[in-house]
């Protein structure tokens, strides 16, 4: 069942269409909300799966993406195959081919330090892929806090000390995008060119080799 929100819910537009067959027929996929957001997140890893090696790490998953093959390995404080905190992984330093991080930073008090210690467990040259929500409600659970959202020169901070960093706003339905933009103007955000929004970022980077 999709979310019912304009913002980055389901769409009747081609790419929200064409992105909901390819996840309707693409063998082995864990199974996600396919809203426009997550589904344009899953697929943005799918094409990267052989960027990120032979050995994955993926942390606070809630739904195993197991089509990664033998060397995919979860870490988290749920229900995750390895416990533990992304403040402090349980695993040697260079450990890891690739780490996946998705949607997880607005939940970690201290960012910055999650992701030295992703850098300290990737192995030189391997791939992060790293997202968060932007224009996002607060979604504080009883099982974990919402602390930050980032924006783009937020996500060159972050990522700094990594090279190859690619950072890609998410895309907006056409109804979210006209509700937006009506929501901007009542809001007083200012004129759109100076204005930058999206429902999140996918960002990739490097660890340098």
């Amino acid at each position: 069942m999709s979310r019912d929100v304009l913002l980055y819910g389901m769409s009747e537009s081609l790419s929200a269409a064409a992105l909901g067959v390819w996840a309707q027929t693409t063998s082995g996929l864990h199974p996600f909300v396919p809203d426009y957001h997550r589904l344009q997140l899953e697929y943005w890893i799918w094409t990267q799966r052989d960027a990120l090696g032979a050995r994955i790490l993926d942390i606070g998953v809630d739904h195993p993406r197991r089509w990664l093959g033998d060397g995919y390995l979860t870490c988290g404080e749920h229900h995750e195959d390895i416990r533990g905190d992304v403040l402090a992984l349980p695993f040697p330093s260079d450990a890891f081919s690739g780490v996946i991080l998705t949607e997880v930073l607005e939940h970690c008090l201290e960012p910055r330090a999650a992701v030295a210690e992703v850098w300290r467990v990737l192995e030189p040259g391997g791939l992060l892929l790293v997202t968060s929500p932007f224009l996002w409600p607060d979604h504080r659970t009883d099982e974990y806090r919402d602390y930050w959202r980032f924006t783009e020169q937020g996500w060159e901070a972050l990522l700094q000390a990594f090279t190859n960093v690619r950072i890609v706003p998410c895309e907006w339905t056409p109804e979210g995008e006209t509700a937006y933009h009506l929501m901007r103007r009542f809001e007083c955000w200012g004129f759109s060119r100076f204005v930058k929004a999206t429902t999140g970022y996918l960002c990739s980077a490097r660890k340098p080799a």
